[in-house]
């Protein structure tokens, strides 16, 4: 797996919505689908067993051979 990188609002976003950063990692590694966004940012979203928010989600912009993660998201519906 490509390096990982959390923005200041994922961090926030994921302590606030109590996502962990193996949760995101696992939705990175094998997403139940990806939406581009733009040539350069994707959103990444997982139905994740155990959890009863509807699939979470991460949007992610790809950069220099590595993610940042720059939000996530609960109860996301595609």
């Amino acid at each position: 797996m490509t390096e990982v990188k959390y923005s200041a609002h994922a961090v926030e976003r994921m302590i606030q919505r109590h996502i962990s950063p193996r949760e995101v990692e696992n939705i990175l590694m094998e997403p139940d689908g990806i939406i581009r966004q733009s040539k350069d940012k994707i959103i990444a979203y997982k139905k994740i067993k155990g959890r009863k928010d509807n699939s979470l989600a991460v949007v992610v912009v790809e950069m220099n051979g590595g993610q940042e993660v720059v939000t996530a998201m609960v109860n996301f519906e595609v």
